[in-house]
């Protein structure tokens, strides 16, 4: 067989990199992309909770992987797939560290992998861009990325950017195109001794369970006795991540209190995105209120202390909440 090689892309429950719950891979040969794959995974016992902010990140859910296979089936799956051939990804050290880490939590003795990182080709080939993540390298090469964070549609992209490196730099193969930038194929050692899970952000019977309960309450109406002159009146209100002086019905109510219209979802009718802090990681609400903003829509994306201070104005303070804000 000729040049072949398979595009990879994993993503993960929570911020171990072994709790894999979903992969994509696209098979390529001599230039030319012949096969895909993709499954939801259920992420290996030690590491199976699901992080909400991941869950925004990706939108896969702890239902959704009930029934799906486990990580020794998936993992004979992916090595088949590629048949002994590299491997390439975007930010690849990530998703070979995916990998070990996973073959680590199930006990199985995974091979070393050749493989090469699209990130890497992409910086050496279009240095003028102003970085060099797979949405901006996409619209740069012309290939129209619609499910960033998907897994199959991360690999897809992942694979067209080093096909379009190959364009650029007039080879033919991988291994042609790793001679021309001096970046020999990498290689992903065996699975290491597995490292104790972090402490989850959130897990079954806690923050998971409080989240499941916030999204099944109805949202209240807004106060039609609200001072008009107050700055979220009449303004559609979406809150996005967890917020430390409050919880989202609380904050839902202190809103429509106030005359706003609480909402759960960012659309173009969103006036105001309220998003906590995430750990500097930007919430999928953020990023499509951000993609609407640069469309032309004009929403206000705003701390949780912005908000505190525009509900003291417009009446909806007071209560546990605001006594808790003050003491932060």
């Amino acid at each position: 067989m000729g040049d072949s090689w398979t595009a990879i892309d994993f993503e993960t429950a929570n911020r171990d990199r072994g709790s894999v719950c979903a992969v994509g891979l696209v098979r390529v040969v001599d230039g030319r992309i012949v096969d895909r794959h993709t499954t939801l995974v259920r992420p290996p016992a030690p590491v199976a909770y699901f992080d909400r902010f991941n869950i925004e990140f990706h939108g896969i859910t702890p239902e959704q992987v009930a029934d799906a296979p486990e990580w020794p089936q998936v993992h004979a799956t992916i090595l088949e797939f590629a048949d002994g051939g590299p491997f390439v990804a975007h930010n690849a050290a990530f998703d070979m560290g995916v990998i070990r880490a996973a073959c680590a939590h199930t006990g199985l003795e995974g091979s070393p992998l050749d493989y090469a990182c699209s990130l890497d080709t992409a910086r050496r080939t279009w240095p003028e861009l102003r970085d060099h993540r797979l949405p901006t390298v996409c619209r740069r090469i012309g290939h129209d990325l619609r499910r960033h964070h998907a897994a199959d549609a991360d690999a897809e992209a992942a694979a067209h950017i080093m096909l379009a490196a190959f364009r650029e730099h007039g080879v033919a193969t991988l291994p042609e195109l790793c001679q021309r930038l001096r970046r020999p194929l990498r290689r992903a050692g065996a699975s290491p001794v597995p490292q104790a899970a972090p402490a989850p952000l959130w897990s079954p019977g806690t923050r998971f369970d409080r989240w499941r309960r916030e999204a099944a309450e109805p949202l209240p109406e807004p106060n039609p006795h609200a001072d008009p002159g107050g700055p979220l009146y009449g303004k559609v209100v979406c809150v996005s991540g967890d917020l430390a002086a409050l919880s989202k019905p609380e904050a839902w109510r202190r809103v429509a209190a106030a005359g706003g219209v609480p909402a759960r979802n960012v659309t173009r009718r969103t006036d105001v995105l309220v998003v906590g802090d995430n750990g500097g990681v930007k919430t999928a609400k953020h990023r499509r209120a951000e993609s609407y903003n640069a469309s032309g829509s004009r929403i206000e994306i705003i701390t949780e202390a912005e908000l505190l201070a525009r509900l003291a104005v417009g009446g909806g303070s007071g209560g546990v909440g605001a006594q808790r804000s003050e003491g932060r």
